[in-house]
């Protein structure tokens, strides 16, 4: 390829010669004009690249605190494919058929499928590949579980906690978004929803169980000597909550009864857990008290049999009944709190 020829510099001089005109009058001053624009033209050139120079000062910089600010939050670049790769990794611990995160101890079919212990008690072969369940217990995937977060599985209720496989199962037996049956002592009632929805079921529903406002107040239970099962409910409002106020009358047997008087409130386990309550009886110049915590809804009236409760024999029930009603005192506290 030819190389382009360079046209040979001209010096200043020589340059301002040329440009000079014939009248020798303007001579001096057209001689200098030329000069001058060549050192306007040199200052400019020098403006140039000193505005360029800072001009690719400040790009170079801009880059730089570009760099330094991905380089700084790399963690912040990574986070999305982290995440991703952490819900890649719950999702496969997702049982095929309750769709629930597999809890220790996760088991697994011949060739790897994976179950949770729930359901594999339940089949006799794979729910995948249809081959005959095994009892192989998959530690791999154990030790990768409990590196992850797993939502609620009360999530579609509204509930944004993620936890750890320690924390998930005490957390989902107290979620307060988790459906609530009716607490009310009758079985025919089927009703379930959210927690802050029971005070007004039984408002609307259970017209029959009446409201008393204050934290001491008399729970009268009439006609307690009737024969057959038999229960009284009463809700108690104070420091903001609502709690149930349940005398179950159960028959054990040919002339054996009991009494199961409790108290529970409408709401978590973790909010009972702050308060007291105390049942008084007074007649006859006797005094019989109980003190506990109250439970939660959450727990049905059945599960007390085993639980911390107040229980009364028939005889007792007589002794502090008067024209056969039962009139306990009952009074609410905070816990610790000596008021």
């Amino acid at each position: 390829m030819q190389q382009r020829r360079q046209r040979p510099a001209t010096d200043a001089s020589q340059a301002a010669t040329v440009a000079l005109p014939k009248d020798n009058s303007n001579q001096e001053q057209e001689a200098t004009s030329p000069l001058d624009q060549i050192d306007s033209s040199s200052s400019n050139n020098n403006t140039n690249a000193s505005n360029s120079t800072s001009s690719n000062s400040n790009s170079s910089s801009s880059n730089n605190s570009s760099s330094s600010s991905c380089s700084g939050g790399s963690s912040d670049c990574e986070k999305p494919s982290e995440t991703a790769t952490r819900e890649f990794l719950v999702s496969l611990l997702e049982c095929p058929v309750c769709f629930g995160y597999m809890m220790p101890p996760i088991m697994q079919c011949s060739r790897g499928h994976l179950i949770c212990s729930q359901c594999r008690n339940k089949l006799s072969v794979c729910p995948v590949c249809r081959v005959p369940m095994s009892n192989i217990r998959n530690l791999a995937m154990e030790k990768v579980g409990s590196k992850l977060i797993f939502p609620c599985k009360h999530a579609c209720y509204g509930c944004r906690a993620r936890l750890s496989y320690s924390d998930k199962k005490s957390h989902e037996e107290d979620c307060e978004f988790r459906p609530y049956f009716c607490p009310y002592p009758d079985e025919k009632c089927v009703w379930q929803g959210a927690l802050k929805d029971v005070y007004k079921h039984f408002v609307s529903t259970h017209q029959n169980v009446i409201t008393m406002e204050g934290t001491d107040i008399i729970f009268l239970a009439t006609n307690v000597n009737q024969v057959g099962a038999l229960d009284w409910t009463m809700i108690q409002s104070c420091h903001g909550r609502h709690f149930l106020l349940s005398l179950e009358k159960v028959q054990l047997g040919e002339g054996c009864q009991q009494y199961f008087a409790a108290c529970r409130m409408i709401g978590t386990m973790r909010d009972a857990a702050d308060f007291d309550y105390l049942i008084s009886l007074e007649a006859n110049n006797r005094t019989l008290k109980w003190k506990s915590k109250p439970r939660s809804i959450r727990e049905s009236f059945v599960t007390y049999t085993n639980a911390d409760f107040l229980v009364l024999n028939k005889s007792t029930v007589e002794l502090f009944s008067e024209d056969g009603n039962l009139a306990l005192n009952i009074i609410i506290k905070k816990a610790n709190n000596n008021d």
